[in-house]
């Protein structure tokens, strides 16, 4: 990780630990937290579990399919997914949707931010898909990513705080992405509130693209408080120009996107989870300005 990002990821983390009024976290942290950064270096330098891609053995990757790398890297996004017990399943088969939207930019020099990155094992296969891109992962845990290149950046954010979205976007001000992926923490609230912030900070013509986008109808923990303005009827006033009222989204933000947003694409991938299909994936496009 570099140096300029661990202290925007240090900073931060602690400020949310505030925010949260979790004080004496916040104290652990502190401290915790540079011995964590010193961990993760040694083991990117001498595990055999953090893998270096700029020195990874099959170089044949980077002409394979999309669906093969998520396959590969067994990231949920591909067509099956292999659990901890070596059991294969069936999961959300977004493949087909990232080969229709983003082919154009398979040879292109694009900055792609992946927000819920996890241990890395999506941006290993958009690392591989995408040769000349440049890639950031941002996670709640930024040290777990198993995977790391000169082309990968991995830096804190916490989507569920609106001040630590603003920081995370103001840090990133001379860069814009092409590409922008939320698969965080799949929350309602959270997936509302950070689109227009991040929306910001797609490039004209690139895409924003919200995973999972209605995952709450399996779990409701996710929409704690019940709310009917979903993220989807939200995306279908917006390209309506209509108006409607949500707690999570001004009239500033609302302007923002309907004057933004130049093409809404909504497909629905394979995964079920309790009798709900949990793998709606929207693409959101911007306009040429």
């Amino acid at each position: 990780m570099k140096v300029k990002n661990i202290l925007f990821s240090y900073q931060n983390l602690l400020k949310r630990e505030i925010e949260k009024k979790k004080y004496f976290s916040f104290l652990r942290k502190i401290f915790n937290l540079i011995l964590k950064v010193l961990l993760n270096l040694i083991k990117k330098l001498f595990s055999k579990n953090f893998k270096n891609l700029d020195k990874y053995y099959n170089r044949d990757l980077f002409e394979k399919s999309l669906d093969y790398l998520f396959i590969y890297f067994n990231t949920d996004k591909g067509k099956t997914f292999k659990m901890n017990d070596g059991q294969i399943i069936n999961s959300h088969n977004y493949s087909p949707f990232y080969e229709k939207y983003f082919k154009r930019f398979k040879n292109e020099k694009i900055n792609l931010l992946e927000i819920g990155s996890h241990e890395g094992k999506g941006l290993a296969s958009f690392f591989f898909y995408f040769p000349f891109a440049s890639l950031v992962g941002a996670n709640i845990n930024p040290l777990q990513m198993k995977y790391f290149s000169r082309r990968i950046e991995e830096i804190f954010i916490d989507v569920s705080s609106k001040s630590i979205l603003k920081n995370f976007a103001n840090y990133y001000k001379d860069r814009d992405f092409d590409i922008i992926i939320d698969d965080a923490s799949h929350n309602l609230k959270d997936i509302i509130q950070t689109f227009p912030i991040l929306f910001k900070k797609v490039k004209a013509n690139g895409f924003y693209v919200i995973e999972d986008i209605d995952q709450f109808k399996a779990f409701p923990n996710l929409n704690p408080n019940s709310e009917i303005m979903t993220p989807l009827l939200i995306l279908e006033k917006l390209i309506n120009k209509q108006d409607f009222q949500s707690p999570y989204l001004d009239d500033k933000d609302k302007d923002y996107l309907k004057s933004n947003i130049k093409n809404i694409y909504i497909e629905k991938g394979s995964m079920r989870l309790e009798g709900h299909n949990v793998s709606d994936i929207v693409f959101i496009q911007k306009k040429d300005i």
